[in-house]
């Protein structure tokens, strides 16, 4: 049913995705964000232990050791990246320490039309754009104390398709 549901949506959202809103700008590129050699170490420890975005991330050793050794601020200037993938994992990370800003973060993102793959193990792959990623972090069902009730919910993902 929600792989169903999940491509129901991916194609909503590709029919409509020609809107007049203006899509989200990156304002940073990641060789800037890697200058950090701290940082740099540990992204670079992470990524290669996570080429894609994985469904169940979050319990991954590597994840949560990212998720330890970044703070907040850094997490915040990673989901300004020119590379959609780093959006969504510093998003994902932001989330799970319950950045009390998060929905800050979300709505900034609300025009990010850019397209990420997800692979849910073991052998499904789709294509989902930031926005719709992110706001599924957030969703009713989700463990973060950030997320939006079934009514704030349907009210932003209607948002999107304006």
């Amino acid at each position: 049913m929600d792989i169903k549901k999940n491509t129901f949506f991916i194609l909503l959202f590709f029919m409509l995705s020609c809107n007049k809103k203006e899509d989200f700008k990156p304002t940073v590129k990641l060789d800037l964000i890697l200058k950090n050699e701290k940082l740099k170490k540990d992204y670079t420890e992470f990524r290669f232990d996570n080429v894609y975005l994985l469904s169940g991330i979050e319990k991954k050793q590597s994840f949560i050791n990212f998720s330890k050794e970044t703070n907040i601020d850094e997490l915040v200037l990673m989901t300004e990246c020119e590379k959609p993938i780093v959006r969504c994992f510093a998003f994902k990370v932001l989330v799970e320490k319950d950045y009390s800003r998060i929905r800050e973060v979300l709505f900034k993102h609300l025009n990010d039309n850019e397209y990420v793959d997800i692979y849910h193990p073991p052998c499904i792959r789709m294509n989902e754009m930031v926005k719709v990623y992110m706001l599924q972090q957030l969703d009713p069902f989700s463990n973060s104390k950030m997320k939006f009730s079934r009514t704030e919910y349907d009210h932003i993902y209607a948002e999107l398709f304006k």
